[in-house]
């Protein structure tokens, strides 16, 4: 059964942007779009014809067709050319035989999975065609056949058209014309090479059973003086857009891909669906003509392949000859990185929106294996003040949550060397696909990265070089290791539980650090001193990971009391640091917890650590919600002292008060009113534990004539009376 939630196809390709993907591409994305369902591309980069260990990072692209979210994958077989990618991809296909799968290809016995169905174009036919053309239309019956290796079954297949058209005709077959190749140019220019030299006697036609072939065979005549079609007829196969840099201009023929890619869809809907399959019959293609046969080209053909070869040049010129490389490796920010992208979006052909989606650790050299999580932002610079989309890697739902939803999302592998940084998607809202070109795009942004990793590692090293194998010099507090050792030594031979709160910072990793090292170095050292302010430092308090703080051994009877002082420490944050207006108050995590006696200190940190991660996923999904970033932007001007009516903020979002506060209600459990109240008793704690004022004083700096008000509004939310806070405290 395929997953009810699952509403997207994957399509996985090899080098998508190549002229045959393209076009299978063009039907899948129209297909798709009228059938209401989302398109997820998955292709590497530079697909190299012999397997370069060196690019193998690029290939973890593919594990993204392990997504839930998938209701069907279709694989453009043809595009793996190497043996060992095609194996890695067998056997990741293998594993996903929960959903229907629809290979696009020559049929492959070791790909015949109970769930797959094969559809291909019929190169016999197709061969058949051209073949009919050179004997009817012209009138030829000395034809040659060029083709692939011997024994591929391509090749054999083509060599089957030509020869059924032959015999039915009545023009004998002969071995000695068939002539086997590579499918690539040297071997059109060898064989050239044999009918110049008089080795083999000069037919009336040629017909090669594919374009690169046929271009080596015209080169090579050209430079020895044969000329075409005066003196022998030339045919392509397949036709790859590139007949304008050959002369003559080749005649060769189309193949039904965009109808072969459009059948593939159908075909996926219908197993998705539980619908019987429809019926497939192999998409005819057409001839188109050139004149390297005596039809010549047709006008408005060949006006279209020039509109295309013009605007493609363009896109090209700004890619080679552009400065973006050198731009990016002088950025010291991810901000500076995006913006330097968003002013050169113009370089990618027709595309509607880019999205940087890196990996949480991605600037960390060290990490054995790249983050599950990541954090997704828009390169354009109309989509700058939208804040970053975190999520799993396998949900690519999120990235629609601002996109039309038949949009098209093609993900792509950034990495550099060893080290994977996440992804760079492209957003199209018509049946396209990126050029060529954009391979240097890709490797820019990739060593851009890598300069912001070395410059992140420096500035690191040189602030905060660890002396001491149990102390995070950064804050002063335990690290890791000195915490568990601590923790231990308390806990070994008691039998009473230690209270402990540990303290996230959700977006620490993914924005600020890489962001502003200074700036990522006060807030760490911030929370430190926060620890000491609320009277921690008798306490186990240590940096456990980047992002997060434990302190344990709390001197309380009651998990209540340890999540009042929780209260506490994100009181004092959020008018002790620029939270509010940096990451927002709703990534700072606070969890209050009672670590059993018995149980190690290295299992503690983990389950802690655990519990943290579950929010930071929790706070991800309910930042999708609607109107969340809205209302956490709200939210925190509350607790920045901002606003204390909604009355502005009903009529700039077109609200009504009603309705602005059931949804401020529904996202956060409290309503509007208590919220604002609760802001000023967190002011109120903040000044209570971190100045000598008097009561009277803090009740006025907090908003209220009333200072009896104040202490019955402050009792009514901490239990405790001002007083006795301070005292406790």
């Amino acid at each position: 059964m395929v997953n009810s939630d699952a509403s997207c196809i994957g399509i996985i390709a090899a080098e998508v942007n190549s002229i045959e993907q393209r076009q299978i591409m063009q039907g899948i994305i129209e297909e798709a779009q009228q059938s209401g369902l989302k398109t997820v591309v998955f292709s590497n980069i530079y697909n190299p014809y012999e397997y370069d260990f060196a690019l193998d990072l690029e290939n973890r692209i593919y594990e993204l067709m392990f997504s839930q979210q998938l209701c069907g994958l279709i694989l453009i077989a043809e595009s793996f050319i190497n043996d060992i990618l095609r194996e890695k991809v067998r056997e990741m296909l293998s594993r996903r035989q929960d959903i229907p799968i629809v290979i696009i290809g020559i049929y492959v016995p070791s790909l015949d999975f109970p769930n797959v169905t094969f559809i291909n174009a019929d190169d016999f036919s197709d061969i058949a065609d051209i073949t009919e053309h050179l004997v009817s239309v012209h009138g030829f019956t000395k034809i040659d056949i060029l083709t692939g290796m011997r024994g591929n079954d391509a090749s054999e297949q083509r060599v089957c058209g030509y020869r059924s058209v032959l015999e039915h005709h009545g023009i004998a077959y002969s071995e000695a014309r068939v002539h086997y190749g590579s499918f690539w140019m040297d071997s059109g220019e060898a064989l050239a090479k044999r009918y110049i030299s008089g080795e083999l006697e000069l037919p009336e036609a040629i017909l090669c059973a594919n374009d690169y072939m046929a271009y080596g065979l015209l080169d090579t005549f050209l430079s020895g003086g044969i000329r075409v079609p005066e003196d022998v007829t030339v045919t392509g196969y397949e036709f790859i857009h590139e007949r304008i840099f050959h002369s003559p201009v080749l005649t060769t023929y189309q193949r039904g891909r965009r109808e072969l890619g459009a059948a593939g869809v159908r075909i996926l809907c219908a197993a998705v669906h539980g619908d019987p399959k429809p019926e497939f019959h192999p998409p005819a293609g057409k001839i188109v003509t050139g004149y390297s046969c005596s039809c010549g080209v047709e006008p408005n053909q060949l006006h279209a392949e020039l509109e295309n070869l013009r605007t493609k040049q363009t896109y090209e010129k700004w890619n080679v000859l552009g400065t973006l490389e050198q731009e990016l490796t002088l950025c010291g920010t991810l901000d500076e990185l995006i913006e330097v992208l968003g002013s050169h979006q113009y370089w990618v052909r027709y595309v509607q929106n880019m999205f940087l989606c890196l990996c949480e650790n991605w600037y960390d050299t060290k990490a054995e294996t790249p983050s599950e999580t990541i954090s997704c932002r828009s390169i354009m610079p109309w989509h700058k003040d939208k804040p970053p989309v975190s999520c799993d890697h396998f949900d690519f739902t999120a990235l629609y949550q601002n996109s039309p939803p038949l949009a098209v999302h093609y993900y792509l592998p950034l990495f550099f060397e060893s080290h994977f940084f996440g992804y760079f998607v492209l957003e199209y809202h018509q049946p396209d696909t990126y050029d060529d070109i954009f391979r240097n795009w890709m490797k820019s942004i990739s060593i851009g990265l890598t300069f912001l990793c070395m410059k992140n590692d420096i500035r690191y090293l040189l602030q905060c070089q660890n002396l001491a194998e149990q102390t995070d010099s950064l804050t002063g507090l335990y690290n890791r290791r000195g915490f568990e050792s601590a923790l231990s030594a308390r806990m070994t031979g008691g039998d009473a539980a230690v209270y402990a709160i540990a303290l996230k910072i959700c977006t620490l990793k993914s924005e600020v650090l890489p962001e502003s090292q200074a700036k990522n170095t006060l807030l760490l050292q911030k929370v430190a001193e926060i620890f000491r302010i609320c009277g921690f430092q008798d306490c186990i308090c240590g940096r456990t990971s980047t992002q997060t703080f434990i302190c344990a051994g709390l001197p309380y009877d009651s998990i209540e009391d340890c999540a009042r002082a929780g209260e506490k420490i994100l009181a004092v944050m959020l008018h002790n640091t620029e939270i509010c207006n940096t990451v927002g108050m709703e990534s700072v995590l606070i969890k209050p917890a009672l670590l059993p006696a018995g149980r190690s200190a290295a299992d503690c940190v983990n389950d802690l650590q655990s519990m943290l991660e579950m929010q930071t996923a929790a706070l991800a999904e309910h930042k999708r919600q609607p109107h969340a970033e809205m209302l956490y932007a709200v939210r925190n001007r509350i607790y920045h002292m901002e606003l204390s009516n909604s009355d502005a903020i009903c009529k700039q979002y077109s609200f009504s008060a009603g309705y602005f506060r059931q949804v401020y209600k529904e996202a956060f459990g409290i309503s509007f009113h208590q919220d604002v109240i609760q802001a000023r008793v967190y002011q109120a704690i903040f000044l209570l534990q971190t100045t000598v004022r008097s009561i009277a004083s803090i009740a006025e700096a907090c908003g209220y004539d009333d200072c009896n008000y104040f202490m019955r509004q402050f009792r009514n939310f901490t239990g405790l009376t001002p007083a006795q806070y301070r005292k406790q405290s």
